[in-house]
């Protein structure tokens, strides 16, 4: 070669090593969206970590002085609301209701038999047909119907897949993904989004990409229900309090955990959240600093479930 001229490179090792870095890249992608999916389904963790293995280690500056205490009713019917005579603090009620005006049929007449009763939400769901649940995956049109309904209504947003996978398709996807978004960036009254798979984190990107968490940081009037629901022995207790303190560090009063369900008597106790672990959840939430607990089934309301409740949390005085 001449002195003076550029040396000639082979430009092929480069290329290959690119080619090389973007099925490293399109394989490892692929395998976390495997494993996620998965976690998802299952409920399994598939890496040896904690999603919560970096927050949690903080101890509440002050506990609140009161924490407030909500139901899920899915159905709402007089012998199921009945329960509710034998509450003697404040709670907020969320009632489901296919539409508009079938919720409003309720309201007054709950809060005129239940004093109890302080605020009534509208819980909306969908046809069978349509997905019943009103989170991404479900029949688009039906969610922007519901939606569009809920306008000046507290609202409590049950974010699942759809019920026997009616409704399932990546149209409804990508549309409901786009408007949620926008729905819940101008919502002026509350949205409480109650959110399963509570074991790949409060804000696992995973869920979001698949419009499964929409997070409370992003929102200004969006409050997080995580699924803490709970049979037999209940998870580890370590792993509960971890949960339960990494929620309220990220998203203070607006981190609801959702307990239950309550026993009504009405099918296998295995189904159902025995009142002695429930009694260690609500010490555990309490210890956490916790201001809002949700339950769900009024039906289940009895005297061992009233006493874990009194015994462990503050509960707010009915006015008289």
């Amino acid at each position: 070669m001449k002195p003076g001229l550029p040396v000639q490179r082979n430009p092929r090792p480069l290329i290959w090593r690119g080619v090389v870095a973007v099925i490293v890249l399109a394989v490892s992608v692929s395998f976390w969206f495997g494993i996620s999916a998965q976690e998802m389904l299952t409920g399994r963790r598939f890496v040896p970590w904690s999603a919560y293995v970096l927050c949690g280690n903080s101890k509440p500056a002050a506990l609140p002085e009161t924490v407030r205490i909500g139901f899920y009713e899915e159905f709402p019917v007089p012998w199921r609301l009945d329960k509710l005579s034998q509450v003697d603090f404040p709670v907020t009620l969320a009632i489901a209701a296919s539409t508009r005006a079938e919720f409003l049929e309720l309201p007054e007449s709950i809060l005129q038999a239940y004093p109890q009763v302080r605020e009534v939400y509208f819980w909306p769901v969908l046809s069978h047909d349509e997905g019943y649940y009103v989170g991404s995956w479900s029949d688009a049109d039906g969610v922007q119907r519901v939606a569009a309904e809920a306008k000046g209504l507290p609202v409590l947003w049950d974010l699942e897949l759809p019920l026997g996978g009616q409704g399932f398709s990546i149209q409804h996807w990508w549309r409901n993904r786009a408007f949620l978004d926008e729905w819940l960036s101008q919502r002026a009254g509350p949205v409480h989004i109650w959110r399963s798979h509570t074991s790949m984190g409060l804000d696992p990107l995973f869920l979001r990409l698949i419009g499964m968490h929409f997070d409370p940081l992003d929102y200004l009037t969006v409050s997080l229900h995580l699924s803490l629901y709970t049979t037999g022995s209940g998870l580890p207790e370590d792993e509960v309090r971890r949960i339960l303190r990494c929620g309220v560090e990220r998203y203070g009063d607006r981190f609801i955990p959702a307990f239950g369900s309550l026993n009504d008597g009405e099918g296998s106790e295995e189904i159902f959240v025995p009142a002695e672990t429930l009694r260690r959840d609500l010490q555990l939430a309490r210890e956490a600093g916790v201001s809002e607990i949700w339950l769900f089934g009024v039906n289940g309301l009895n005297a061992d479930y009233l006493s874990a409740l009194r015994e462990t949390v503050p509960l707010e005085t009915l006015s008289k």
